[in-house]
């Protein structure tokens, strides 16, 4: 049998999208820079390697092209990655397709969220996985390719190279990522980083420098990356310090970022927007005390606020847009909604999106049981005690006011209070739709859909 000498990691997908089923969620892509620096890693040792995404298309359809461009099978193991819970049914009916074509293929399966919590439960989920890395894994991936490693969930720095976005099947289709820090360990009892400490951020010169090299693998075109930390914290300082970096570099890239509401300062924002930064992604998860009490987020709930207040307010006045995370927890009322909406009212102005949804217990029984169990002390119950173990996730009745059903409807409501289709189409255009997906595809997709499931007013924006 002719084995090809390409060695192909895939981004499993999704049978259907995660929130709501629509048009519009079908579009989205999203870029897995976890395996994308693996297979630059093992490019940059000389090997061949391809990054395929499973998106929203069938198990069948990804592996019959992967069988028609000769890259399966390989003298190499597949690499499967599984970026959330929701893609496993999407990876156990593509490894059985692998299995089925070629017993003798290794399936090396990683993703750290899903298959490090409980390595014992995911091999019951995924019988077809001949090795299973729980963790980061650069410092063995290329071990794997004909070893048996030891693998474990280490902390790895972030690499000192820019991700190779040639690696990605179609890569002119997705907006880049730049990795500048790992970890976060800031304690949110809902966050899977909780305990994870942040790293250092890279230098600025290393920042600048990636996002020309990325500029350049897109042939100088227009890019909106996504500068990846899962707790960014600069200092004004080093904001001041990208953006003369990038102006000496003559960098003219418009990119986007996630923080938390309380660890960036307005003279922070300000140097981060000379720098180019456009849309920002803000955790604010919620304005009522009792619930920022609840969640760990802060033991001081006036600052925190008024922390997100200043930052909202400097997003503004520098023309960044924001696009507020907002999380309805256990224990849920009437009142601390409440709370929320009049706070998002009182700062509409700086707000160019909200997305509003229920927290969910992810993980098998051994990790999500401990969060059940702490949110059922708040109010809070699962639909389904047994889906942990079956599936994964844990969809929650968040309280008597808010069960499941209802949460639902208020996470749309709530998200149309403060988008129209125009912000809703920017900042998903931005980074998560097709490159080149322009408003007339959208409208006709918006059209397509069912309005019901659409987080966004169609009509207008309301501002109140």
């Amino acid at each position: 049998m002719y084995r090809s000498d390409v060695v192909t990691f895939v981004s499993a997908g999704m049978l259907a999208p995660k929130k709501r089923d629509h048009a519009l969620a079908r579009r989205q892509l999203y870029l897995n820079y976890g395996a994308l620096s693996l297979a630059t890693t093992l490019r940059l040792a000389g090997h061949k390697a391809v990054l395929i995404h499973g998106e929203h298309r069938t198990p069948d359809d990804i592996f019959a092209e992967m069988q028609a461009s000769g890259r399966f099978p390989s003298r190499y193991p597949l690499m499967l990655s599984i970026p959330s819970f929701y893609a496993l049914s999407w990876a156990q009916a593509f490894c059985r397709l692998v299995k089925a074509a070629d017993p003798d293929c290794k399936v090396v399966v990683g993703g750290r969220w899903v298959v490090g919590p409980d390595m014992e439960w995911f091999r019951t989920m995924l019988p077809e996985a001949d090795e299973l890395a729980p963790g980061l894994g650069e410092p063995y991936i290329e071990k794997l390719l004909t070893e048996r490693p030891f693998l474990d969930r280490i902390a790895v720095p972030t690499p000192g190279f820019t991700l190779n976005h040639l690696l990605v099947d179609g890569y002119l289709r997705y907006q880049p990522s730049v990795e500048a820090s790992r970890g976060c360990g800031m304690g949110c009892k809902f966050c899977e980083e909780r305990d994870i400490p942040v790293e250092k951020l890279g230098h600025p010169a290393i920042i600048a420098k990636s996002l020309a090299g990325v500029q350049e693998q897109y042939g100088g075109r227009e890019i909106h990356p996504y500068l990846q930390s899962s707790m960014f914290m600069p200092t004004a300082r080093w904001a001041a310090a990208l953006a003369d970096e990038t102006r000496r570099l003559g960098l003219d890239i418009a990119w986007r970022t996630e923080t938390r509401v309380d660890v960036m300062t307005p003279s922070t924002l300000a140097g981060l927007a000379e720098a180019g930064l456009r849309v920002i992604d803000l955790g604010l998860e919620t304005a009522s005390p009792t619930q920022i009490l609840a969640m760990d987020k802060s033991d001081k709930p006036d600052r925190y606020l008024r922390s997100a207040e200043e930052l909202l307010a400097a997003c503004r006045a520098n023309g960044v847009m924001a696009k507020v995370n907002v999380l309805l927890y256990a224990g849920e009322s009437a009142a601390t909604l409440g709370e929320t909406k009049a706070w998002l009212d009182q700062n509409a102005s700086a707000i160019s999106g909200v997305s509003v949804g229920p927290v969910i217990a992810y993980g098998p029984p051994k990790t999500a049981d401990i969060l059940i169990d702490n949110w059922t002390a708040l109010g809070a119950r699962p639909i389904d005690r047994d889906s942990a173990a079956k599936t994964g996730i844990s969809i929650m009745h968040l309280s008597k006011d808010f069960d499941a059903g209802t949460a639902e409807v208020v996470s749309l409501e709530l998200s149309r209070r403060y988008m129209d289709a125009n912000a809703y189409f920017a900042l998903k255009s931005f980074s998560y739709y097709p490159r080149g997906y322009s408003r007339a595809s959208f409208d006709l997709d918006v059209e397509a859909s069912d309005p019901a499931c659409l987080p966004f007013a169609i009509s207008s924006h309301v501002r109140v």
